[in-house]
């Protein structure tokens, strides 16, 4: 019982982590994306003066750390359990895939491009870059929408687990 607690515990947080994560994505995707990219050159320039204090990557990433910290807790809570361990592994896997290599290796040099180094661009490699993002973040919010499905997949298999050990030890008593 007290593996099934902790991998209950493991896996909730987890998942709605997850879930956090996946919705503010979605926020970033309907509030602030559209005000980046309405006017290149200009929007980036009032988007830069907006995000001034707080950007989206100061967020992004401590949230991001602590969601791939949580998930290799559950994948460890989890790996006893058959049922709940294919799920909390697929989960990490499009959290590595998407929301981390995607982000870091693809995403955040084009971000670089727009913000950081955009004086260095014609008008035109903006937008391209633009366009690169749009694609690009269009996986990560899907990779994010199955990392956050198959975390809660995986808690409601050890809560199901645990609910069923549970009848089964006052059934014995």
């Amino acid at each position: 019982m007290r593996k099934l607690t902790a991998a209950l515990a493991a896996t909730t947080v987890y998942a709605a982590l997850a879930t956090l994560v996946f919705c503010t994505m979605i926020a970033e995707t309907v509030f602030l994306y559209p005000n980046y990219f309405h006017d290149i050159p200009a929007s980036l320039i009032v988007a830069d003066e907006f995000t001034a204090v707080v950007s989206v990557g100061s967020v992004m990433r401590p949230l991001g750390a602590a969601l791939m910290l949580t998930g290799v807790v559950a994948v460890a809570a989890t790996l006893w359990s058959k049922t709940s361990r294919i799920w909390t592994l697929a989960s990490m896997l499009s959290l590595v895939s998407g929301l981390f290599l995607l982000s870091a290796l693809y995403l955040w040099p084009r971000w670089t491009v727009l913000f950081d180094d955009r004086a260095l661009y014609t008008v035109d490699e903006l937008h391209r870059t633009a366009h690169e993002i749009g694609v690009a973040h269009s996986v990560r919010v899907v990779l994010g929408a199955l990392t956050a499905l198959f975390a809660v997949v995986a808690a409601l298999r050890v809560y199901r687990d645990r609910i069923l050990q549970a009848q089964c030890q006052r059934s014995e008593s």
